[in-house]
């Protein structure tokens, strides 16, 4: 492993010497040089607790059925707005940045490289102890990127570069973008990689699913069908919460792979500030920009699974004759159209009421496409079609008022963006669902129901404990 250090060292040395006229005479004040390079005899596996743990900020973000997973650590820039011009002035300060990035990229043979890394909150609010950790919106671009596409392992270095500071030519004592470089390539290979994952820590105490808190949820469901009957709103998605505490922190390499394993057709991601952990496996993508085109999905309808495969077809053929279930989604699907229509043109149904099939519940998913206007970016894009129905209700503004009044809690990232994109216009963002907050030994989960015309609470009731059942079930009850 030296020798590929040593070499890759001496390679990234010939690289600042070749950019050195560019990086100099950019007329730029600051500069992002991104190198990458393929690594070598690297396993990914068993690092990943130390990966997370052992920095302020880091970022994991997972489809295990494409086998494309990042992990990310630190950060050289990080961009975070709070308050309800977030989108707009975020996409500003990123802008900024389009043409002072430098680097080799073009060796990994993939668009789908990420740059920018982060989150948003579902709504703007003040935060509380339980997300003092993470602001309305934060996006960042991290010092050390772990890549893997497929089979494939790639490490990207990013360093923040002053113009004003000398940029010297070979490898000297006096180079720091040298040292930092083979300093953080060092500390990847010296991570020792755990075989055997620790079981997670076991539930002392919950709090959230009492008779009382069934109560309180009904209360709160009759009140809304109540506004909805009133035409005030059509539907409204209202969510509850779980908190537990843990025998101890858990482990959450060992969360990755009990995700892996039972959602693999989901994106799993980690989300880590300070001591706060934000995580989950997500089945919604809120949106994938690729080659010029948005693809969005329309998830919102959902039935149990059943026993044997006949019921659970019988189970998918109600959900589909549903009157209500179809009326929840379609609720997503116009919000999905109308909201692009300024952003985006050719905007199709490309695939319309498919059944999508988690090992717990399955939902009725709908597949949009657009292609994006030239001008717009994936921020302005997100901009227009978030919250959807999905998360939030509709009308927006009315559900968003009334969700605030209804939920006695701050969402803060459940149901809120979590994502990654470049300037290339790719990226991928997801809808934070099945997901749980975790700081210390204290873990709150959360779930939320669409509510619509002839909703009934205690069916809505059920279905937020089909969708807690992911991150309950990764933890054996001690009561």
């Amino acid at each position: 492993m030296e020798d590929f250090i040593s070499r890759s060292v001496k390679a990234f040395s010939k690289f600042l010497s070749a950019k050195e006229s560019i990086l100099k005479n950019s007329g730029h004040t600051n500069l992002v040089i991104s190198y990458a390079l393929q690594a070598e005899n690297f396993q990914l596996d068993g690092k990943i607790d130390s990966l997370l743990n052992n920095s302020e900020r880091s970022f994991y973000f997972e489809q295990p059925a494409s086998g494309f997973v990042i992990i990310a650590n630190d950060e050289i820039l990080n961009i975070t707005e709070n308050g309800e011009g977030r989108f707009a002035i975020t996409d500003k300060k990123i802008k900024e940045w389009k043409n002072k990035v430098v680097g080799n990229l073009e060796i990994i043979g993939d668009k789908r490289i990420p740059l920018f890394l982060g989150a948003m909150k579902f709504m703007v609010e003040h935060p509380d102890n339980e997300w003092k950790d993470f602001n309305d919106s934060t996006w960042f671009i991290p010092k050390t990127i772990i890549l893997r596409i497929k089979t494939r392992t790639y490490f990207i270095f990013n360093f923040l570069y002053s113009v004003k500071s000398s940029l010297q030519k070979g490898i000297n004592s006096d180079n720091p973008l040298v040292n930092a470089f083979q300093t953080r390539l060092e500390y990847l290979y010296k991570i020792e990689t755990r075989g055997n994952l620790p079981e997670l820590p076991k539930i002392l105490k919950s709090e959230g699913g009492t008779p009382k808190d069934k109560k309180k949820w009904k209360q709160m469901i009759s009140e809304a069908l109540e506004q909805i009957e009133k035409d005030q709103i059509k539907k409204i998605v209202l969510a509850r919460r779980i908190e537990m505490l843990l025998s101890e922190e858990p482990g959450f390499e060992k969360v990755i792979s009990l995700f892996r394993k039972n959602y693999s057709d989901c994106f799993l991601f980690i989300l880590h500030f300070n001591k706060s952990y934000f995580f989950g496996a997500t089945p919604e993508v809120l949106a994938k920009f690729s080659d010029s085109r948005v693809e969005l999905d329309a998830l919102a309808g959902s039935a149990p699974r059943g026993k044997d495969e006949k019921e659970d077809k019988e189970l998918e053929r109600q959900l589909l004759s549903s009157g209500k279930d179809i009326a929840e989604h379609n609720f997503v699907i116009d919000h999905i159209k109308n909201s692009l229509s300024s952003a985006c043109d050719e905007i199709t149904e490309k695939e319309k009421f498919l059944i999508r099939k988690l090992p717990n519940i399955q939902h009725i998913l709908s597949i949009i496409s657009a292609k994006v206007k030239p001008e717009n970016s994936v921020l302005s894009v997100l901009k227009e079609i978030y919250p959807t129905p999905a998360v939030c209700g509709s009308p927006q503004l009315d559900a968003l008022h009334l969700i605030r009044r209804l939920e006695n809690f701050k969402r803060g990232l459940y149901s809120g963006i979590i994502g990654w994109f470049n300037f290339e216009n790719e990226g991928d963002f997801v809808i934070a669902l099945r997901s749980a907050l975790s700081y210390g030994n204290k873990l709150i989960a959360y779930a939320g129901s669409g509510i619509v015309e002839h909703s009934e609470s205690e069916a809505e009731f059920a279905e937020t404990e089909l969708k807690l059942k992911p991150i309950l079930s990764l933890f054996k009850n001690e009561n």
